[in-house]
């Protein structure tokens, strides 16, 4: 979602540049384009996954705490919910095994429990 996000502005500052012939714009857009890069091949997966959850939960707030979409993402203090599915259910990870957990949308607030390692987490589902 960072990254999507990301690839929008640059476009838009693409777009301005045409019309605003101003050197800034164009380094503007090289650096977020090596943003965009360093993010798509880095290794360090869990690091990603934290920038990512920090933009969503920007993005919530500033858009009245609804996600957009079903997918992507990850919530404060939880895993990430995962891609919706059409059994009514949203799949977690666990953020201490990382086991994934299907748990009924629309239920509210509510506490996780892991049936694989016992950790419990709340979640807004």
């Amino acid at each position: 979602e960072l990254n999507r996000f990301l690839l929008v502005v640059a476009a838009i500052f693409i777009l301005a540049g045409i019309f605003i012939a101003r050197r800034w714009i164009n380094v503007l857009v090289v650096i977020i384009l090596a943003i965009v890069y360093g993010r798509m091949f880095s290794r360090n997966i869990s690091k990603r996954q934290q920038e990512n959850s920090k933009y969503m939960e920007i993005k919530a707030n500033l858009t009245g705490g609804r996600k957009a979409g079903g997918s992507g993402g990850q919530r404060p203090g939880s895993g990430r919910p995962g891609k919706g599915s059409d059994d009514g259910k949203r799949i977690y990870i666990c953020p201490n095994c990382k086991g994934s957990l299907k748990v009924p949308v629309g239920a509210g607030k509510i506490r996780i429990k892991c049936p694989h390692c016992g950790e419990t987490f709340e979640e807004i589902v």
